[in-house]
């Protein structure tokens, strides 16, 4: 069994024209289009590492050709590789400057949520939290809010993002999505983040029931965590193994075959789109 972590900090990442367009060539015709539908470019690159990046597992740790590889969306809309013959999982995400894959070579329920330790809601974040209660429990907001302790509004927002990642690399990995009872979903952390460190000693309780599952939570660096939940099988891991790779473009690429051929016309549509709102 082998557990792959990989991050992709696609904000510094800037391809030339030439780049863009040889790398477009990489992914299925239907992701092309779906990459095209959005409106600025820093969501075109963020959502194309994750395409990539699942390639490039599917491609070394199924021993699959990279064009042999069909991915398809289930009914939730996400991305699944469908081969009896391979026991792989593997889940994505992205959110501020990072995009994160966390692979397992076995049949698991796996889920991952990168986020950035910041608040650009606009409101107060008193505002933001009354009108965000019913997804956390007391417990949790106690923890998030900093208990008796004087916390400041740096720290909230950490415990804040913190406890999202962990809620929403749960409900990834159940394969549902943000329908459920957030509220019921309540977790309970011991350790603090630390880069170059993960930590597993967080509990899951759902009505008060402590349920059998893991969360490895790591910084990606002083303003990311992410959290990966992986259903428990009893199997031992060493976590410092479970460190997440920070991959450059060179690396993600480097087995790559063009599925598709390129398209100057596309590349342009890309540059001629804002970088961000």
């Amino acid at each position: 069994m082998i557990s792959v972590r990989w991050a992709f900090n696609w904000a510094n990442w800037h391809p030339t024209e030439k780049e863009f367009t040889r790398i477009m060539s990489y992914v299925q015709v239907d992701e092309k289009e779906r990459l095209g539908k959005f409106v600025f470019r820093k969501d075109v690159r963020a959502s194309l590492i994750g395409r990539l990046m699942i390639r490039k597992f599917v491609s070394e740790y199924a021993c699959v050709p990279y064009n042999e590889i069909f991915l398809r969306r289930d009914k939730h809309n996400k991305p699944i590789y469908e081969n009896t013959n391979k026991l792989i999982s593997f889940n994505v995400s992205h959110q501020g400057n990072f995009t994160v894959l966390a692979g397992e070579t076995r049949n698991v329920k796996l889920g991952i949520d990168v986020m950035k330790l910041e608040y650009t809601g606009g409101k107060r974040l008193s505002e933001f939290f009354r009108l965000m209660d019913k997804n956390f429990s007391p417990l949790e907001w106690n923890e998030i809010k900093g208990g008796d302790a004087c916390t400041s509004e740096l720290g909230q927002i950490s415990m804040f993002c913190r406890h999202w990642a962990l809620k929403e690399s749960y409900v990834k990995a159940l394969g549902v999505g943000i329908v459920i009872d957030l509220e019921k979903i309540e977790f309970r952390t011991c350790s603090k983040l630390n880069e170059n460190c993960v930590v597993s000693d967080t509990s899951l309780y759902i009505n008060n029931v402590k349920q059998n599952w893991i969360f490895e939570e790591s910084l990606l660096n002083s303003d990311h965590c992410v959290a990966v939940a992986i259903q428990n099988t009893n199997v031992v891991e060493n976590l410092t193994d479970l460190l997440f790779e920070e991959l450059n473009i060179e690396k993600l690429i480097e087995n790559a075959i063009p599925l598709i051929e390129e398209d100057q016309k596309y590349c342009s549509q890309y540059f001629a789109k804002k970088e961000r709102p």
